[in-house]
């Protein structure tokens, strides 16, 4: 056994180490209209309704601004190593808009309200355009997986699981609040140069507590013109659908790179229920497998650049994935020896996974998509 770990650590460092002499920020893409994927996986009975006023069905957000954002926008920020106290936050500097920002307003926006029933139906899309875009073995073994969006309070957290009825897929309503607010208040920053994710960040280290609600900024945390800018709007979808990638890609390949052991194809004996995913989550027993979470970071981020390959409008980079390991490292560093996230029990430091998912992305780029595959780590594209 300390063989076969000696074995996957140093595989892992020589992938790291042959990808750190690759560019370190992406290319920058073009933020056009962005068509919002029009199939997923139903919200599961026994849920709560969506919020009245806006439709069950995936899609039918209007697209995003045909005006390109600038590179400075777009470009994924380098990563920096953690230091012993989180210094003071500096401004964002000022984004500076195009010649021709659009100027309808997008009032009673979805993630701005974050509105749960949208929000999981999104997650549901955005995982319906990863299965879609891996090779067809792969693919085989999670098409028919079920996905659900799992209520419980104050559960920060998305999972690969099996159960005796098979596999299945599920992601928390807290971490696609997080998610959301994540994705708003980064846009905000770039666009205005404020401070509101690192406040927001602040906020969640001082109120948050295991097992109770998220707490959320105070009414006029945020300027309503800035709400509805449809500037800021369109950005903070773009981002989102990263980040839900990221989650999903890294959660799917533990499933489709054989880590659970239930995925095989075979359809679940029946559907998911919330009693389903609290029996779960409370008999899940927290394994560190360093190697398995190295190879799921590595595979969803190839998954998540191949199926952003495959869109029409804004093509999907690791920027969204960036954005959360870095929310996720400040919140460590903010509250040092606190255990706020479960999840944290089974995944390496946020800080060791930023260059692994930089890296991955680059070489995914430099190779175009023909990645090279080391022993247990399970490249999609060898």
């Amino acid at each position: 056994m300390r063989l076969r770990s000696a074995t996957f650590a140093l595989a892992a460092a020589i992938f790291v180490a042959a990808l750190g002499c690759q560019p370190s920020r992406p290319p920058t893409y073009g933020y056009g209209p962005a068509p919002y994927a029009t199939s997923g996986y139903p919200t599961q009975p026994g849920y709560p309704p969506q919020n009245p006023g806006y439709p069950p069905q995936y899609g039918g957000y209007p697209p995003a601004s045909p005006t390109p954002y600038p590179p400075q926008a777009q470009a994924a920020p380098p990563y920096a190593p953690p230091v012993s106290q989180p210094p003071s936050p500096a401004p964002t500097a000022p984004w500076s808009p195009p010649a021709k920002a659009p100027a309808a307003a997008m009032p009673d926006d979805p993630i701005t309200r974050v509105d749960l029933g949208f929000l999981r139906n999104q997650a549901g899309a955005v995982l319906s355009e990863l299965i879609a875009a891996l090779p067809a073995s792969a693919r085989a073994r999670v098409e028919g997986i079920p996905f659900a969006a799992d209520p419980t309070v104050g559960e920060v957290n998305a999972y690969a699981a099996c159960d005796d009825a098979g596999a299945l897929m599920a992601i928390t309503d807290g971490l696609l609040e997080i998610e959301a607010r994540i994705a708003q208040y980064r846009a905000i920053d770039e666009i205005w140069g404020t401070n509101k994710l690192a406040t927001y960040e602040q906020m969640l280290a001082q109120g948050m507590s295991p097992g109770n609600p998220l707490p959320y900024p105070k009414e006029g945390f945020t300027e309503p013109s800035q709400d509805s800018d449809a500037r800021k709007v369109a950005r903070q979808h773009d981002l989102l659908d990263e980040q839900i990638a990221f989650v999903m890609g890294h959660e799917l390949s533990h499933h489709h790179l054989g880590h659970t052991g239930c995925a095989t194809g075979q359809a679940r004996g029946h559907g998911v229920s919330p009693s389903d995913l609290a029996r779960i989550l409370a008999n899940r027993v927290p394994l560190f497998n360093q190697p398995n979470e190295i190879a799921a970071d590595v595979s969803g981020t190839q998954n998540l650049l191949a199926a952003g390959a495959r869109r029409q409008g804004l093509r999907w980079n690791e920027e969204g994935a960036l954005l959360t390991l870095e929310f996720f490292s400040t919140m460590q560093q903010l509250t040092p020896g606190v255990l706020l996230f479960g999840f944290m029990q089974t995944h390496p430091p946020p800080q060791l996974r930023l260059p692994i998912v930089q890296q991955t992305a680059n070489a995914w780029r430099l190779t175009g998509g023909q990645m090279p595959t080391l022993p247990g780590f399970g490249g999609l594209f060898p």
